[in-house]
Protein backbone atom coordinates (compact mmCIF):
# COMPACT_ATOMS: atom_id res chain seq x y z
CA UNK A 1 0.00 0.00 0.00
CA UNK A 2 1.16 3.43 -0.40
CA UNK A 3 2.98 5.20 2.39
CA UNK A 4 0.83 7.65 3.95
CA UNK A 5 2.07 11.70 3.46
CA UNK A 6 1.98 13.67 6.83
CA UNK A 7 4.14 16.76 6.62
CA UNK A 8 2.90 18.38 10.48
CA UNK A 9 3.02 22.39 9.23
CA UNK A 10 -0.10 21.03 6.52
CA UNK A 11 -3.17 21.81 8.86
CA UNK A 12 -5.88 18.78 9.75
CA UNK A 13 -8.19 17.34 7.19
CA UNK A 14 -11.61 18.77 7.83
CA UNK A 15 -14.06 15.75 6.54
CA UNK A 16 -17.82 16.45 5.94
CA UNK A 17 -20.07 14.17 8.16
CA UNK A 18 -22.24 11.83 6.03
CA UNK A 19 -25.67 11.50 6.32
CA UNK A 20 -25.41 7.78 7.34
CA UNK A 21 -22.33 5.30 7.04
CA UNK A 22 -21.33 3.38 4.04
CA UNK A 23 -22.12 -0.36 4.09
CA UNK A 24 -18.76 -1.82 3.54
CA UNK A 25 -20.04 -5.34 3.98
CA UNK A 26 -19.64 -7.21 7.50
CA UNK A 27 -17.82 -10.12 5.69
CA UNK A 28 -14.68 -10.95 3.56
CA UNK A 29 -16.17 -13.00 0.71
CA UNK A 30 -12.87 -13.41 -0.99
CA UNK A 31 -9.28 -12.60 -2.10
CA UNK A 32 -6.77 -12.32 -4.86
CA UNK A 33 -3.10 -12.60 -4.42
CA UNK A 34 -0.26 -11.75 -6.34
CA UNK A 35 3.91 -12.18 -6.26
CA UNK A 36 5.59 -9.54 -4.79
CA UNK A 37 7.22 -7.98 -7.88
CA UNK A 38 4.31 -8.91 -9.73
CA UNK A 39 3.09 -7.12 -12.93
CA UNK A 40 -0.70 -5.98 -12.26
CA UNK A 41 -1.42 -2.59 -14.64
CA UNK A 42 -3.65 -0.75 -12.55
CA UNK A 43 -5.05 2.44 -14.59
CA UNK A 44 -6.70 4.48 -11.75
CA UNK A 45 -4.97 5.99 -8.53
CA UNK A 46 -6.96 4.47 -5.65
CA UNK A 47 -7.39 0.27 -6.62
CA UNK A 48 -8.16 -2.03 -9.78
CA UNK A 49 -11.13 -2.32 -11.20
CA UNK A 50 -13.13 -5.15 -11.69
CA UNK A 51 -12.67 -5.41 -15.56
CA UNK A 52 -8.43 -5.16 -14.75
CA UNK A 53 -8.62 -8.16 -12.16
CA UNK A 54 -10.33 -9.88 -14.31
CA UNK A 55 -7.67 -9.01 -17.06
CA UNK A 56 -4.68 -10.06 -14.11
CA UNK A 57 -6.63 -13.50 -13.25
CA UNK A 58 -6.96 -14.23 -16.81
CA UNK A 59 -3.21 -13.82 -17.54
CA UNK A 60 -1.93 -15.77 -14.57
CA UNK A 61 -0.44 -12.68 -12.60
CA UNK A 62 -3.50 -12.77 -9.89
CA UNK A 63 -4.99 -15.82 -8.29
CA UNK A 64 -8.20 -15.20 -7.38
CA UNK A 65 -10.09 -17.55 -4.53
CA UNK A 66 -13.75 -17.45 -3.24
CA UNK A 67 -16.15 -19.75 -1.63
CA UNK A 68 -15.36 -18.38 1.62
CA UNK A 69 -16.88 -18.36 4.81
CA UNK A 70 -16.21 -17.41 8.41
CA UNK A 71 -14.72 -14.29 6.73
CA UNK A 72 -13.46 -11.37 8.42
CA UNK A 73 -10.62 -8.77 9.21
CA UNK A 74 -9.61 -8.29 12.94
CA UNK A 75 -6.67 -6.45 14.89
CA UNK A 76 -4.09 -8.58 16.14
CA UNK A 77 -2.56 -5.54 18.17
CA UNK A 78 0.14 -3.09 18.01
CA UNK A 79 3.15 -1.51 19.24
CA UNK A 80 2.08 0.77 22.24
CA UNK A 81 3.89 3.24 23.72
CA UNK A 82 2.91 5.26 27.26
CA UNK A 83 4.68 7.02 30.02
CA UNK A 84 8.52 7.94 29.98
CA UNK A 85 8.59 6.66 26.25
CA UNK A 86 6.01 9.66 24.70
CA UNK A 87 6.04 13.31 24.63
CA UNK A 88 2.93 13.87 26.73
CA UNK A 89 2.72 10.62 28.79
CA UNK A 90 -0.42 8.97 26.78
CA UNK A 91 -0.35 6.10 24.82
CA UNK A 92 0.69 6.26 21.58
CA UNK A 93 0.25 3.07 19.12
CA UNK A 94 2.70 2.30 16.06
CA UNK A 95 2.53 -0.91 13.94
CA UNK A 96 -0.83 -1.44 14.06
CA UNK A 97 -1.07 -6.23 13.07
CA UNK A 98 -4.42 -6.82 11.53
CA UNK A 99 -5.15 -10.39 10.52
CA UNK A 100 -7.49 -11.38 7.31
CA UNK A 101 -8.76 -14.78 8.36
CA UNK A 102 -11.61 -17.48 6.72
CA UNK A 103 -12.44 -20.67 5.59
CA UNK A 104 -12.23 -21.56 1.97
CA UNK A 105 -15.28 -24.02 1.66
CA UNK A 106 -15.09 -24.81 -2.39
CA UNK A 107 -11.83 -27.47 -2.11
CA UNK A 108 -10.59 -30.09 -4.82
CA UNK A 109 -6.95 -31.35 -5.09
CA UNK A 110 -6.33 -27.99 -7.03
CA UNK A 111 -7.29 -25.78 -4.55
CA UNK A 112 -5.55 -27.75 -1.87
CA UNK A 113 -2.22 -27.62 -3.68
CA UNK A 114 -2.50 -24.49 -4.81
CA UNK A 115 -2.58 -23.16 -1.08
CA UNK A 116 -0.19 -25.19 -0.11
CA UNK A 117 2.54 -23.49 -2.66
CA UNK A 118 1.42 -20.34 -1.45
CA UNK A 119 1.59 -21.26 2.07
CA UNK A 120 5.77 -21.51 0.95
CA UNK A 121 6.13 -17.74 0.28
CA UNK A 122 6.96 -15.41 3.00
CA UNK A 123 4.84 -12.16 1.34
CA UNK A 124 2.26 -12.10 -1.06
CA UNK A 125 0.38 -8.80 -2.19
CA UNK A 126 -3.17 -9.17 -1.08
CA UNK A 127 -6.43 -7.52 -1.97
CA UNK A 128 -9.89 -8.93 -0.35
CA UNK A 129 -13.73 -8.14 -1.28
CA UNK A 130 -16.66 -7.97 0.87
CA UNK A 131 -20.01 -8.88 0.51
CA UNK A 132 -20.79 -5.80 -0.47
CA UNK A 133 -18.24 -5.65 -3.72
CA UNK A 134 -15.95 -3.33 -1.44
CA UNK A 135 -12.41 -4.49 -2.79
CA UNK A 136 -9.00 -3.41 -0.21
CA UNK A 137 -5.77 -3.44 -0.81
CA UNK A 138 -5.03 0.12 -2.93
CA UNK A 139 -3.31 -0.36 -6.15
CA UNK A 140 -0.30 -2.54 -5.29
CA UNK A 141 -2.12 -5.04 -2.99
CA UNK A 142 -1.24 -5.55 0.94
CA UNK A 143 2.14 -7.17 1.58
CA UNK A 144 1.34 -9.67 3.93
CA UNK A 145 2.35 -12.48 5.45
CA UNK A 146 -0.35 -15.71 4.09
CA UNK A 147 -0.80 -18.94 6.40
CA UNK A 148 -3.05 -21.63 5.03
CA UNK A 149 -3.85 -25.06 7.22
CA UNK A 150 -4.51 -28.64 6.19
CA UNK A 151 -8.37 -29.54 5.57
CA UNK A 152 -10.05 -29.12 8.50
CA UNK A 153 -12.88 -32.54 8.71
CA UNK A 154 -14.95 -31.73 11.26
CA UNK A 155 -17.13 -34.64 11.50
CA UNK A 156 -20.52 -36.07 10.34
CA UNK A 157 -23.12 -32.75 8.87
CA UNK A 158 -20.19 -30.69 8.86
CA UNK A 159 -18.35 -29.98 5.25
CA UNK A 160 -14.37 -29.75 5.15
CA UNK A 161 -12.88 -26.53 4.80
CA UNK A 162 -9.62 -24.88 4.28
CA UNK A 163 -8.45 -22.30 7.17
CA UNK A 164 -6.28 -19.45 6.02
CA UNK A 165 -4.78 -16.00 7.18
CA UNK A 166 -3.01 -13.33 5.83
CA UNK A 167 -0.96 -11.14 9.11
CA UNK A 168 0.12 -7.53 7.80
CA UNK A 169 1.08 -4.38 9.76
CA UNK A 170 -0.75 -1.34 8.61
CA UNK A 171 1.54 1.02 7.03
CA UNK A 172 -0.47 3.36 4.37
CA UNK A 173 -4.31 4.32 3.61
CA UNK A 174 -7.07 2.01 4.18
CA UNK A 175 -8.25 2.35 0.53
CA UNK A 176 -12.00 0.56 0.01
CA UNK A 177 -12.80 0.82 -3.86
CA UNK A 178 -16.36 -0.63 -5.12
CA UNK A 179 -17.41 -2.09 -8.20
CA UNK A 180 -20.14 -3.97 -8.69
CA UNK A 181 -18.58 -6.35 -10.91
CA UNK A 182 -16.57 -7.53 -8.22
CA UNK A 183 -18.82 -10.68 -7.28
CA UNK A 184 -18.41 -12.04 -10.91
CA UNK A 185 -14.61 -12.27 -10.82
CA UNK A 186 -13.81 -15.73 -12.48
CA UNK A 187 -10.75 -17.43 -12.20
Amino acid sequence: MDNLEFNCTDALDQPTSPTCTTDYGETVVSFAVMKVGGTFAVSGSDGPTAAEFQTAITAGEVVFYRGISNGHKAEQGATELSGDDTITGGTERNDVQYRIEGRIKLIDEAIKRATEKMDRFSELELWYFTNKNYCYGGKGGIRSTPNFNEVIHEGRGNPPYLPFFFDYTAIGPDYAIVDADYSGLTN
